[in-house]
């Protein structure tokens, strides 16, 4: 009674197809819940290349009949082109040949930019200007919506990447930027890091609600991230030993040097490695540890027991008091081992005291208003909080820009989500434009805000969108006897207006 009409193109069948589906099927679209639409920027930024590489790009133009061997591995040195992928007799031959055949000035210049721009010293300069850029944007719109009456919501900014490489390059080169603080930045950054899923939730959550909530470790005082799978201090502590064959446990914070040599707290432990630490105490940075009645009221007796039974190879120690030493603060020791706080302090062992499921959650104010998100971490987020977005590379596919706007162009949004795309292009001196072909791309400047198509420029895409598919004020588009087309014209049930009793 309906199929055989609507595919045989009859209105009869449509109707029909229609009355069906709008008893069954609800559809709602943001139209229809008026959700503000998304702004589409382009950001074109320009990329300045080092006078003394334009200089060699000038030098080996004018000079291409005449350059050997020896020249060419000097040129890919000065040029930072990676000497080792081309030192061999075979790399610097095919240069050589390639510079030999090209005719034109022009054609050796392009040859060079080419392997420049693939170069690791060129990609830092874009990630720097491109760092630069979007934190100079979003402090800038934080001063701006301070002042503003009409959309009073945060600052949230995401630095979206499909490049792990190029996201983390670019976190770096923000994280270095003494405009904003590290706790304003937050990082779900995926592969090729070493967060798991409990450190991107608190991440996101840093971001969304500007706190972190964590406790303080009873024994160590470290800061733990409130994390409902792990109950125990996860804040790494080191076992050494001194001269005198006394062993005692020290936090990282109290490494001075290792082998002689100033130490970052960030590093790989080695064992038998000779370390200088400080054991003052109290440490104006650290607080004051347990006298060792505490600790004995605690179970320290057994734990030197179980300790000494295993030749102090086992899992035990505790955080007792730091050796006396009034001649110096300062004392030399071999590393033994090094492990959680929760680990040495095991209740299933010795421990009796304190842990720290028994301490009190702390809420710390941490303004958190970027985050650097790799796109195989943002499937299912809910960013309607979010203000801009920025793509660190330009996405053609209007599929997948749909997806990313999407993640916060959603229900809930209260405002319009800006989305700019950061492109980076090589800027060249006048003498070197005159010898090289125009190395600006054209770049999609305008977005068709309903299927979300790229296009050259403003005109074009508005003139799609009179005609666009998924424009709901086009009548003529599309096949009427398309199943899509039925779909678009079901509506959301008028609301439920509640009778009221007089």
């Amino acid at each position: 009674a309906v199929k055989r009409p609507f595919l045989d193109r009859r209105e009869r069948g449509r109707e029909g197809l229609m009355r069906i589906l709008n008893e069954v099927m609800v559809m709602h679209r943001k139209e229809d819940i008026n959700l503000p639409k998304p702004i589409f920027k382009q950001a074109n930024l320009d990329v300045p290349v080092p006078d003394k590489v334009q200089s060699m790009i000038i030098e080996v133009a004018e000079l291409r009949e005449c350059v050997d061997i020896p020249y060419i591995a000097a040129m890919l040195e000065t040029m930072g082109i990676d000497i080792e992928q081309n030192s061999g007799q075979d790399g610097l031959e095919t240069w050589l040949e390639k510079i030999k055949k090209s005719s034109e000035a022009h054609d050796v210049a392009d040859l060079m930019i080419s392997g420049y721009l693939n170069t690791n010293a060129y990609q830092l300069l874009v990630d720097k200007v491109q760092g630069e850029y979007i934190v100079n944007s979003v402090l800038s719109e934080i001063d701006t919506r301070t002042d503003s009456r009409i959309d009073r919501r945060p600052i949230k900014a995401v630095v979206y990447s499909s490049s792990s490489t190029n996201l983390n390059l670019v976190a770096e080169q923000i994280y270095g930027n003494d405009k904003i603080a590290p706790e304003n930045i937050a990082e779900m950054v995926g592969e090729n890091s070493q967060q798991t899923v409990e450190d991107m939730s608190v991440e996101l959550s840093r971001f969304r609600n500007g706190c972190r909530q964590g406790r303080n470790c009873p024994i160590c005082n470290g800061w733990n991230d409130l994390n409902e799978r792990v109950n125990t201090c996860q804040n790494i502590l080191l076992e050494v030993r001194d001269s005198s064959g006394e062993h005692f446990l020290v936090e990282r914070e109290r490494v001075v040097r290792a082998d002689g040599e100033p130490l970052s707290i960030y590093r790989n432990w080695v064992v038998e490695e000779v370390l200088e630490v400080c054991i003052r105490d109290p440490h104006p940075l650290l607080p004051a540890r347990w006298t060792d009645e505490v600790w004995k009221g605690y179970g320290s007796q057994k734990c030197l027991q179980m300790a000494s039974k295993d030749g102090y190879k086992g899992k035990d120690w505790y955080f007792g008091p730091l050796p006396n030493c009034k001649s110096s603060d300062k004392r030399i020791v071999t590393l033994q081992k090094w492990q959680r706080c929760g680990a040495f302090h095991s209740r299933n062992r010795w421990y009796r005291g304190p842990q720290l499921v028994d301490a009190p959650i702390k809420r710390v104010k941490e303004d958190a208003f970027i985050l650097c998100l790799h796109s195989g971490l943002s499937h299912g987020l809910d960013l309607s909080f979010v203000t801009h977005i920025f793509l660190l590379e330009p996405i053609d596919d209007a599929a997948l820009l749909e997806q990313v706007t999407s993640r916060a162009h959603r229900l809930g949004a209260t405002g319009p989500v800006v989305v700019e795309t950061v492109n980076a292009w090589v800027q060249l001196d006048d003498a070197t434009t005159k010898i090289v072909s125009d190395q600006k791309k054209s770049s999609g400047n305008a977005v068709c805000e309903h299927c979300f198509r790229t296009f050259d420029n403003m005109s074009k895409a508005r003139l799609h969108e009179k005609k666009c598919p998924r424009n709901p004020c086009c009548k003529t588009a599309g096949d009427p006897f398309h199943l899509s087309s039925v779909y678009r014209e079901i509506r959301p049930p008028p609301p439920i207006i509640a009778e009221i009793e007089i």
